[in-house]
């Protein structure tokens, strides 16, 4: 299945396409630039598969004006919307990050406080929404995204609705099987706690790692919250707060009014437990509520029988066991017609079913095709994989052989190619082409700036770990972008000597230019007259200085107005020999050291000015020493 957009193709006249993101049962999506605003933006579009639907079309335009509505720091914003040649397409806000889905199965279990940061975001977005008349109803760690700082993004409205909206016929079932709240999996009415159930189990699988039902199909799943009691989280995790405990299992209750009833009181809850304080929760009675769901006559006639006592011939005792027969007749029969129904129940939600088709291995083309001609929807999500090459198939859920309802979502990931990449080497790049190749690579980046004067200003010039280094995905690759070369400040040279100027200048970093001698009758000999750039001026370190050296007053005399020497070679001496030679010479002598040159620790490196130069007599000479 080809993709609907290509790269480079500009949409609406203000969306360039980039490149293809991501894709799910419903959409895939692109990542754009906004030709107008100069921003990058997410473009979510419907599946062609889906357009002849009008009621996926109309979920689909009722996800954009709903959460177009909604802003709230926590919450992905929508910016538009619209058609092209009959696709319909959504723009929103592009979050760079991972999905806490991801997350948790990248680093397995989370700890108590970071679970509980990540649900108070998630929660004060769904009180923004729920104060709108919006419920969210799918819920589930796929559509929390997390940016690089760790900030929540609740996504994906696809199946959202407002209070007064009639889309939802009676007995559908929308959202993941996983964390469907069990009104919803019976297909009846919801409501914002609903959407408070599912947090309860993203709460319950960042503090455990896993889900609290599983099975081989949504149906099973789905019946499980129904009719199932999930494991106490404390049971997975030894240790746990008696207070985080109590909040998971408040949150999940089957009963919508033993929840919590808005997204306010589950929030109060979690910053109670974050301080050691009380909650309400700690009130809630799960062995009550198991105790409901068993059905009041069932418990009540497994008491009798457990507690019914030896045989007694009295009159009495027969007379007690024969008013009780008839009300162990009413449960047993009871006990048949919920069996009855609930096989009913089974037989109805598996008609049509068929086995899902092994599609592990196969490239994604092949296993889409296969998977629609059985008669499955396909739910596509990416993964990096050493053992699968890119594009192919590594696995899938639920794993071939299971037999499925048809029209029912199987997930498939894709390999994103293998987890261990060589470096590139990133000197010369814009950082816009860095953060480019390390997201389509699956890296985090951190850039940084720095002079430098190799490359020019806004190209990078450094990267830790180094170009052609084997890393692995998800790693922080490091890179410094120049901000321009090195400066220095032009010193004053007026009224220096030649030897004086060229030594103030190498403290400077700078290099000496043109010596032009020029007649003056106000400047003594061998002193500077100007320079070029002037005393102050602001330049890349490494640039020369031009100066104009004062020859003395015009005479017709050809005899020089001052003596001169020349400066010895002492290039290689140590340094006390060198400094011994030079002063014998007549010469004042400054040292200054100077590591990474190469050469042996204490030798003459560097002479300013350079051995051979003719210069006044007495003048001093900058001797650079290895460090």
């Amino acid at each position: 299945m080809s993709d609907v957009f290509q790269p480079e193709q500009v949409l609406s006249g203000r969306y360039r396409v980039l490149r293809k993101i991501g894709g799910g049962g419903m959409a895939d999506v692109y990542l754009c630039e906004d030709l107008s605003l100069g921003r990058r933006v997410a473009l979510k579009v419907l599946l062609q598969r889906f357009l002849d639907d009008p009621n996926f079309v109309e979920r689909f335009r009722r996800e954009a004006k709903a959460a177009a509505g909604l802003n709230h720091p926590n919450l992905v914003s929508i910016y538009d919307w619209g058609e092209v040649d009959g696709t319909y397409f959504i723009v929103m806000e592009y979050v760079e990050g991972e999905t806490l889905k991801d997350l948790v199965r990248r680093h397995g279990r989370l700890g108590g406080s970071e679970a509980v940061r990540i649900s108070l975001q998630l929660l004060a977005a769904l009180e923004f929404a729920h104060r709108t008349g919006i419920v969210h109803r799918d819920i589930k760690p796929q559509n929390v995204m997390l940016d690089r700082a760790g900030n929540v993004k609740v996504t994906d409205f696809g199946i959202a609705r407002a209070g007064d909206s009639g889309m939802t016929e009676a007995g559908s079932i929308l959202g993941t099987a996983q964390y469907l709240a069990p009104e919803q999996a019976k297909g009846q009415r919801v409501d914002e706690r609903s959407d408070l159930y599912s947090v309860g189990i993203v709460l319950y699988e960042m503090l455990t790692g896993t889900v609290p039902f599983k099975g081989d199909s949504a149906v099973t799943v789905a019946l499980k919250h129904v009719n199932e009691m999930a494991a106490e989280p404390a049971q997975l995790v030894p240790g746990m707060p008696y207070a985080l405990n109590q909040i998971v299992l408040k949150a999940i209750a089957k009963d919508p009014d033993q929840r919590y009833q808005t997204a306010a009181q589950f929030a109060r809850d979690l910053r109670s437990a974050q301080v050691g304080g009380p909650v309400a929760a700690a009130a809630f009675d799960s062995g009550a509520e198991a105790t409901r769901l068993m059905g009041a006559g069932a418990a009540a006639g497994a008491t009798s029988v457990m507690t019914r006592g030896p045989l007694d011939q009295s009159s009495g005792d027969r007379g007690r066991r024969r008013r009780r027969w008839p009300w162990v007749l009413l449960i047993v029969l009871l006990l048949l017609v919920i069996a009855a129904a609930a096989y009913g129940l089974i037989r109805a939600m598996s008609a049509g079913s068929a086995a899902v088709p092994t599609v592990v291995g196969k490239s994604k083309a092949a296993a889409l095709t296969k998977l629609e001609e059985a008669g499955f929807k396909a739910g596509v999500q990416e993964e990096y994989s050493d053992k699968y090459a890119q594009g192919t198939v590594t696995r899938q859920a639920p794993v071939g052989g299971t037999k499925l309802r048809k029209g029912d979502t199987v997930d498939i990931w894709v390999s994103r190619g293998s987890e261990t990449v060589t470096l590139e080497n990133f000197r010369g790049w814009t950082p816009g082409e860095v953060r480019d190749w390390l997201k389509q690579n699956g890296f985090s980046g951190l850039e940084k700036s720095a002079k430098s004067g190799a490359v020019a200003s806004g190209k990078v010039f450094k990267q830790d770990p180094p170009a052609g280094s084997p890393v692995k995905r998800g790693d922080t690759i490091t890179y410094w972008v120049s901000s321009g070369k090195p400066q220095a400040t032009v010193p004053d040279l007026a009224n220096l000597t030649q030897a004086a100027a060229q030594t103030a200048l190498a403290g400077a970093g700078l290099l000496p230019g043109t010596v032009t001698p020029e007649p003056s009758t106000t400047v003594p000999g061998g002193q500077v007259i100007r320079q070029d750039p002037a005393a102050g001026v602001t330049v890349a370190k490494g640039s020369a200085v031009n100066i104009v050296v004062s020859s003395g007053p015009p005479s017709p005399s050809p005899s020089p107005t001052t003596s001169t020497v020349t400066i010895p070679n002492v290039y290689g001496m140590d340094s006390t020999t060198a400094t011994a030679q030079l002063a014998a010479a007549g010469f004042g002598v400054t040292v200054k050291q100077k590591g990474g040159t190469g050469q042996p620790p204490g030798t003459v490196v560097r002479m300013v000015p350079d051995a051979g130069t003719a210069v006044s007599s007495g003048s001093t000479v900058l001797l650079v020493i290895a460090k």
